[in-house]
């Protein structure tokens, strides 16, 4: 058997996740998207009934989400449990995929580093104990061909954290855009000055009805697609470099982010012109319009705020704003960017304060109709607590009052606020005030808020976005009134980053992290060559690891032979 060590490049940008491919450039499939795999629970650390249950747990994760499932049964594919891992003290846990040289995957084996602990109830890992089901449904995303995310809530995302067990938006569109076809998608091209096109930007999707966000990185020639979407929602366009791309595919080893007089940063996809920064532009998806190109995206030397609110920023006291009056615009969403200064102390910071005009929506008859209003920021990075109040017609209803939550099932926070408000069948009282403030996490929370928060949450750029929508209540479901037909306008004559040059992909990258680099910094996941023969077969194999974003020394556990 030939042992390659493959380099994942992409091309044309084709998925929304990074997709494994072959060192000719060829997607890594399932021909038959129905996968047996062999489940051994050969390890002392759990029950072979926990270990088991944990496994077909992740594995309906991945089943409920698209037409292609993964089923226990007797196969050459396998996941096992392996003890004095050949791979790397920080290395969780690797899938092998053989294929075939058009693509198609042949065979998969998944081993499990049975030199650590693992534990059987999800939690944050400060007890120094990794729970199976966040490696193992990390893993089951390399068996179906899928590469790694930098969607901080991914299960893909590149090392472990708490809650990764659990599929996002992110992981469900990567799968779907690779083995579906009836879901929405979002084409376009990031571009810098000159109409350069940027390798390496991070895209993501972020949807009006679950706050979530789904990631593309745009190719050399700035083209990028974010497939596998969900019909009827809509979606605002968050553009920043990428962070890490020691644990990207070699495709992108050449990324560059200094193209303005500093580093680009993030910024949201808005039409030219002043009036509408700090608006970004809906794009909404449905069945008779499932697809749509947005065009030129540019990147931004700065975060696009709307003139009046920033001047309230450096004002002594905030006068509220309207950021969405109905009667003016005739439309059922509006977003908002807002932003507040990073600052060390953990005060409390002023209020931003932002009116809703929805007295002239009378639509008010059938189905009772809400204002539901989201604060977004955990995609971004942003190292920020919120906590909000809502008035309605000046007097604060303290049922609608948010602030960052706490799950104890995973033991991680949630920075991120939402509230359904009742429309009153009186329109004049439907005014609406929303006050906001913020502080900087602590270094605690934000190791159980973010993962690899010390590279991937930001001190410095701090926005948040407001989504405020109409819906109707149908049964016990919610349901989003939709804007169809709404125009876009795209940033191909406003161009920033004057310094924006052409890079071009790597074409000689190689992927491989050096796994003896553990102790002192993060370690990354990536393509790791198999130290020792593998089943044997004439195939290339390619190999994926999955790591822990912190000093494996923390985390390690003796040998079985100390523990038995």
């Amino acid at each position: 058997m030939s042992f390659l060590l493959v380099v994942l490049t992409l091309v044309a940008s084709a998925w929304a996740h990074q997709s494994s491919l072959t060192t000719t450039g060829r997607e890594l499939f399932w021909a038959t998207p129905t996968i047996p795999l062999t489940i051994r629970t050969n390890t002392s650390d759990l029950s072979a009934s926990d270990a088991r249950t944990i496994i077909l747990n992740s594995m309906n994760q991945w089943n409920a989400s698209s037409t292609a499932t993964v089923t226990e049964a007797a196969s050459v594919n396998e996941i096992r449990f392996v003890s004095n891992f050949p791979y790397g003290s920080a290395v969780l846990g690797v899938t092998e995929l053989s294929y075939n040289t058009a693509g198609a995957i042949q065979r998969a084996s998944i081993l499990l580093n049975d030199d650590y602990f693992f534990h059987n109830t999800p939690g944050f890992y400060a007890a120094g104990q990794v729970f199976l089901g966040d490696v193992v449904t990390h893993e089951l995303g390399h068996l179906f061909g899928l590469s790694h995310s930098e969607v901080l809530s991914s299960t893909m995302f590149y090392s472990a954290f708490s809650g990764q067990s659990t599929v996002s938006l992110d992981d469900r569109s990567g799968i779907r855009q690779k083995y579906d076809s009836s879901y929405g998608s979002i084409t376009g091209y990031v571009k810098g000055g000159n109409h350069i096109g940027v390798l390496g930007a991070h895209i993501q999707a972020i949807s009006r009805r679950t706050g979530e966000s789904s990631g593309a990185i745009s190719d050399e020639n700035g083209a990028f697609t974010l497939g596998g979407l969900d019909l009827n929602d809509s979606y605002y366009l968050y553009v920043s470099p990428v962070k890490n791309t020691d644990s990207l595919p070699g495709y992108f080893a050449n990324t560059q982010n200094e193209f303005c007089p500093g580093s680009y940063v993030g910024s949201f996809f808005s039409a030219c012109g002043k009036e509408n920064e700090g608006k970004p532009q809906t794009i909404t998806l449905t069945p008779s319009n499932p697809s749509v190109d947005v065009g030129v995206v540019s990147i931004h030397c700065d975060l696009k705020s709307d003139e009046s609110y920033s001047v309230q920023k450096v004002a002594t006291t905030f006068t509220p704003i309207t950021i969405y009056d109905y009667g003016s615009e005739n439309r059922h969403e509006k977003a908002f960017v807002g932003w507040f200064r990073s600052t060390t102390s953990s005060l409390w910071s002023g209020h931003d304060s932002l009116n809703i005009d929805l007295t002239d929506f009378i639509n008010l008859s059938g189905n009772p109709k809400f204002l539901k209003l989201s604060l977004i920021s955990f995609p971004f990075g942003t190292r920020m607590e919120y906590e909000w109040s809502i008035k309605k017609n000046g007097v604060t209803d303290t049922t609608l009052n948010r602030a960052m939550s706490y799950s104890s099932l995973t033991e991680t926070y949630n920075t991120d606020l939402e509230a359904f408000v009742p429309l009153n069948a009186s329109t004049a009282m439907n005014n609406f005030q929303v006050n906001i403030r913020a502080r900087r996490l602590s270094n605690n929370y934000s190791a159980q808020t973010f993962p690899s928060y010390i590279q991937f949450a930001s001190d410095q750029h701090l926005p948040y976005l407001v989504v405020a929508s109409i819906w109707e209540q149908s049964g016990p479901q919610m349901i989003p009134i939709i804007d169809t037909g709404a125009l876009l306008s795209d940033n191909y004559a406003c161009l920033e980053a004057p310094y924006t040059y052409a890079v071009s992909r790597a074409r000689e990258a190689n992927d491989e992290n050096d796994l003896s680099k553990t102790a002192g910094a993060a370690a990354s996941c990536g393509t790791i060559e198999p130290p020792t023969s593998g089943p044997g077969s004439s195939l290339p194999i390619i190999t994926l690891g999955f790591m822990l974003a912190l000093l494996p020394s923390l985390f390690a556990k003796s040998r079985k032979k100390f523990l038995s």
